[in-house]
């Protein structure tokens, strides 16, 4: 699973197709311009995350493919 910022996840879901973990679990969270967010900004962001992160983390069928790619990937790293 990676978390992914709005304006990345199209970017995020091909760079995982590429990389042959297309069923990657991306959990999309808000952009923010880089240094541009509010105090207590992004603790807000987490919170809003938790629910999609552990629902990801729990589906079994989600959570298959992600490790199927994972191990791909790092078999495919270390040739």
């Amino acid at each position: 699973m990676t978390l992914c910022q709005t304006i990345f996840m199209e970017l995020g879901r091909k760079e995982a197709t590429f990389f042959g973990m297309p069923k990657l679990p991306l959990v999309q969270i808000p952009h923010h311009p880089s240094g541009g967010a509010r105090p207590g900004e992004h603790a807000e962001d987490a919170r809003i995350a938790i629910g999609p992160v552990r629902e990801t983390l729990t589906d079994a069928e989600a959570a298959a493919p992600a490790r199927a790619g994972a191990a791909g990937a790092e078999a495919q790293a270390a040739k």
